[in-house]
């Protein structure tokens, strides 16, 4: 073998291996995930200079992939790994909601081979999504007010009991809240319970601080997903 095909087999082999260990790399991620997350929409957001600005990320297994829905981006991420990320460009508020930004806070959650997405509000305008092929934006309305209305909403589904419950709370005041949603029409038979109230006077931990040793400032809970 000559010096120079062997210097080529050489070469062809190290790209490989490079490949090989390329590939190997992308088999893991970290937090924060790097994905191009946009511009903030909300005007007295932005007054000192435009900025990316996202919060409130959800991530939902569906049909052996990822999911990703967070606030204010227009649109939601899929993924097959978690490394590499599609962008689907995609509004979910209807003409009457007259809000800036887009989905906030919004949750996600697998039913019955659907995935379904709501985002936060107080009142029953908004309307809940459902899905059976989200990685092409096909989405159809579940139902068209969620009546109860639930900031920083969190589902779960019990697969096993056909059960769906949703909890929900964002204050410094009142409790974090759950009720049952009834899996046919998507809406709570009306009993809503107070899980959790805040007691910072009993559990330090609630309190603000970098020790929780601040008792001026008023604790806060959300009961986001």
């Amino acid at each position: 073998m000559s010096s120079r095909i062997a210097f080529h087999i050489a070469l062809l082999s190290a790209f490989a291996a490079a490949g090989t260990l390329a590939h190997a790399q992308q088999q893991t991620y970290c937090n924060p995930i790097n994905i191009d997350y946009g511009y903030t929409p909300i005007p007295n957001f932005a007054g000192q200079g435009k900025h990316r600005a996202t919060a409130d990320p959800v991530i939902v297994n569906f049909r052996n992939k990822y999911f990703l829905f967070s606030t204010n981006q227009w649109g939601y991420w899929w993924s097959d790994d978690m490394y590499n990320w599609n962008f689907v460009e995609r509004r979910f508020l209807r003409e009457r909601n007259k809000v800036y930004d887009e989905l906030c806070a919004p949750a996600a959650f697998v039913m019955k081979d659907e995935l379904y997405l709501i985002g936060s509000t107080h009142g029953p305008a908004f309307s809940m999504w459902k899905s059976k092929n989200p990685t092409n934006d096909d989405w159809e309305i579940a139902v068209d007010s969620l009546k109860v209305g639930a900031w920083d909403p969190g589902f779960l589904y019990d697969e096993e009991k056909d059960k769906l419950y949703l909890y929900w709370g964002s204050s410094n005041e009142f409790p974090l809240l759950g009720t049952e949603i009834n899996t046919q029409t998507l809406q709570s038979e009306g009993y809503v319970k107070p899980l959790m109230s805040l007691h910072p006077e009993d559990h330090g931990w609630e309190r603000f601080g970098e020790y929780n040793d601040n008792t001026f400032r008023e604790p806060f809970m959300e009961g986001y997903g």
